[in-house]
């Protein structure tokens, strides 16, 4: 029987061969992955059990200002249903709406069972890695945490096409997470929006101990990028944005010296190829960043990030696969 190309109208680029019938190979498991949705092996995660993220409530002083909780996903996404856990001393709360007391939302009315004088504004604090390899995205410093429900009254969380998602001011926003990246291949997949005012230069991601294997956002594109040492020069792979919901899924690698972005299933701009191998620029930092450049960088992201999935090795030849797990969540193109 000849190798199948196609199933279901879905391109694929990577298959095994199963009784004579072609199949696609699995996704192998990230390094990292973090987002509003509960992943399986599409990305390559076999199972996790665990929390969404563990976020913030601001009450501007009063009651419950700043306590904490876990919340879970809620039939596989972040709700305001999503059960609590792991709460701050003396919350009573059960859900996240009640938790932050947030009205009527849907014709589901929360209940106030820790007496919050009015709806909290809700920040992510720590965004949970569901790779099984501990790689939390944390950020401590409350100023600088992004924010999932604006504390309005009767409203539900924020949202971009109809799925919750993690907002990034483009002013101090990011969080860390452990050293991940490698400095020979990384590849991503992300799905984020971009603020429609956005201005200068932004950075979506960037690897630990140098500015290698960046993405970024400056004017109207998105650009992933490696620097090279002896002497600095740049390789920056392209696409174009319109401030719309994006799935971008983007590689670097030594193995071909290459650099390769592409969007919503559209063609890869090719870049330059590279003539050196990845090298690491050493700095202080030990961390890789998700929303920003570095400590002290005035380059942050400025919109919506709803998934990142890092993986530490070339992994184009399994793009279809992962951008057809991703897209028939979200529903971008």
């Amino acid at each position: 029987m000849p190798d199948i190309s196609e199933l279901n109208g879905t391109a694929i680029d990577n298959v095994a061969e199963f009784d004579g019938v072609a199949v696609p190979a699995a996704v192998s498991a990230p390094a990292a992955a973090y987002s509003v949705r509960l992943l399986g092996s599409g990305v390559g995660i076999s199972s996790y059990t665990g929390p969404a993220m563990r976020v913030r409530r601001d009450t501007a002083g009063g009651t419950g200002d700043d306590d904490e909780a876990d919340i879970a996903f809620d039939s596989g996404v972040i709700s305001l249903d999503s059960a609590i856990s792991n709460a701050s001393a003396g919350v009573t709360a059960t859900t996240l709406g009640e938790f932050i007391n947030v009205g009527t939302v849907g014709g589901t009315t929360y209940s106030n069972p820790d007496s919050l004088s009015g709806t909290a504004s809700c920040f992510v604090d720590e965004w949970k890695d569901q790779s099984g390899n501990a790689n939390d995205a944390s950020q401590a410093t409350f100023g600088s945490q992004p924010q999932i429900h604006s504390g309005t009254v009767n409203t539900d969380l924020i949202t971009e096409n109809g799925e919750p998602t993690l907002d990034f001011d483009g002013s101090n926003d990011f969080f860390r997470s452990i050293a991940v990246a490698s400095a020979t291949a990384n590849t991503i997949a992300t799905v984020l929006k971009a603020d429609s005012t956005l201005g200068g230069l932004q950075k979506v991601f960037a690897r630990p101990n140098s500015t290698a294997g960046q993405l970024r956002l400056s004017g109207a594109q998105y650009s992933f990028d490696d620097y090279e040492l002896s002497p600095i020069t740049t390789t920056r792979a392209s696409v174009t944005t319109a401030a719309a919901q994006d799935l971008l899924f983007g590689y670097v690698t030594n193995t071909n010296k290459t650099v390769r972005l592409g969007k919503n299933g559209g063609t890869f701009d090719v870049g330059t190829t590279l003539t050196k191998d990845l090298q690491i620029i050493g700095t202080a930092e030990t961390d890789a960043k998700l929303g920003s450049k570095r400590d002290g960088s005035a380059e942050y992201f400025n919109g919506n990030i709803q998934e990142f999935v890092l993986w530490t090795t070339d992994h184009s030849a399994s793009r279809s696969a992962i951008e057809s797990d991703i897209n028939g969540f979200f529903s971008i193109f």
